[in-house]
């Protein structure tokens, strides 16, 4: 019985980070507009690599990650992206 409500929470924390970009951040956009906030944006941007990680294995360099100049309030398909807030 431990094991099973085990499974069934670990699970139910890994579900939101396999979540669709576009049903997470259309999640996150009626949260704001329900407690009134306007002039804001949501993006959906790749998730940061370390400067290390960009060099592909054949040697090529793979071009770094926009630079966000918001807020992380989500990430999505596997933590491969974010879900970016900016204040208009």
């Amino acid at each position: 019985m431990r094991k099973l409500l085990l499974t069934a929470c670990l699970l139910g924390f890994s579900v939101s980070a396999f979540a669709s970009c576009d049903e997470l951040k259309a999640q996150i956009d009626a949260k704001l507009q329900a407690k009134g906030v306007t002039s804001y944006s949501l993006e959906i941007v790749p998730v940061a690599q370390p400067a290390a990680a960009t060099t592909a294995a054949s040697g090529a360099t793979a071009a770094p990650a926009k630079e966000t100049d918001g807020k992380v309030v989500g990430t999505c398909e596997g933590d491969t992206k974010q879900i970016i807030y900016k204040r208009n």
